[in-house]
């Protein structure tokens, strides 16, 4: 009988990482979650944004247009404009965005080089099943629930909020749960 894998997977018997996420998706997230805590219907400057997270304003603002492009984000221009969410984040799957983000089919290229075992390997139908089952695992999560708790606290911090709760967000984007843990379980 085979032994159970452990919690940490292969990951952990090789000693090193082994599935990174873009900067474009990293930063898309982290620029998502920060507008997950704003007041709803704010709109919030990308400078102010990348600024604090320490990242490109330009790369961000690329970030930004993808982000609208996918419906995601609404952006506007000028003196009183930038960014917002344009939907509830608890509607919101993170499975779906991260693959919005990184694309889908993305874990080999068999287009490169081109491979001669195209159209007659397993290997690519593997590696996008696993794919599938990573962003399914993903969609058990909302961006409501990955910006809530600890994630919301450090978030205030950096951008200078009180901890006192009189930051969070009223409804209909409230990402706070009554009786709920600091750090939401997946599923809830």
């Amino acid at each position: 009988m085979p032994n159970s894998p452990s919690p940490e997977g292969c990951a952990a018997s090789l000693g090193r990482e082994l599935l990174h996420l873009s900067l474009h998706t990293d930063y898309g997230l982290r620029l998502l979650m920060r507008l997950t805590l704003v007041e709803p219907g704010a709109w919030i400057a990308t400078p102010t944004i990348a600024q604090r997270f320490g990242i490109s304003v330009h790369h961000l603002q690329k970030i930004a247009q993808a982000l609208v492009r996918a419906g995601v984000v609404e952006a506007r221009q000028g003196r009183a404009g930038g960014v917002r969410l344009a939907q509830n984040p608890r509607d919101i799957r993170l499975g779906r965005l991260v693959a919005e983000l990184e694309g889908v089919g993305t874990v080999v290229d068999c287009q490169r080089d081109p491979c001669r075992l195209l159209s007659r390997c397993r290997l690519k139908w593997a590696l996008d099943a696993a794919e599938q089952a990573f962003f399914l695992e993903l969609d058990r999560l909302t961006l409501a629930d990955v910006a809530a708790g600890s994630t919301a606290a450090a978030l205030g911090a950096l951008f200078d909020e009180p901890d006192d709760g009189s930051s969070a967000p009223a409804d209909p984007f409230d990402v706070t749960l009554a009786g709920a843990s600091a750090d939401p379980a997946p599923g809830n």
